[in-house]
C-alpha cells in the first residue's frame, strides 16, 4: 500500500492573505457591532425597569420592555 499526495496545498500570496486578513477583521467588527447593539437594548431595557412606578404598572412595563428586548436582540416575541 503506497502513500499518495491527492494534491499539495497552495500557498496564498502576500495579496491573497492580506485579503483574507481584512475579510476577517470585517467579520470581527461586524460581530462586535451586533453584540454592541444588543448590549445597548439590554441596557435601555434595564433602565426603563428601573423606572417603574406602581407594581400593576411595573409588571405590565416589565413584560411589555422583556418581550421588547427579546425581539431585538433575536429571541421568539
Amino acid at each position: 500500500m503506497s502513500l499518495e499526495l491527492v494534491g499539495k496545498p497552495k500557498l496564498l500570496s502576500k495579496r491573497e492573505l492580506e485579503l483574507q486578513e481584512v475579510k476577517y477583521i470585517y467579520s470581527l467588527r461586524a460581530e462586535r457591532d451586533e453584540l454592541q447593539e444588543q448590549l445597548n437594548t439590554a441596557k435601555k431595557a434595564l433602565t426603563e425597569i428601573a423606572g417603574g412606578h406602581t407594581v400593576e404598572d411595573a409588571i405590565f412595563n416589565y413584560q411589555l420592555i422583556a418581550s421588547k428586548a427579546l425581539a431585538a436582540i433575536g429571541g421568539d416575541k
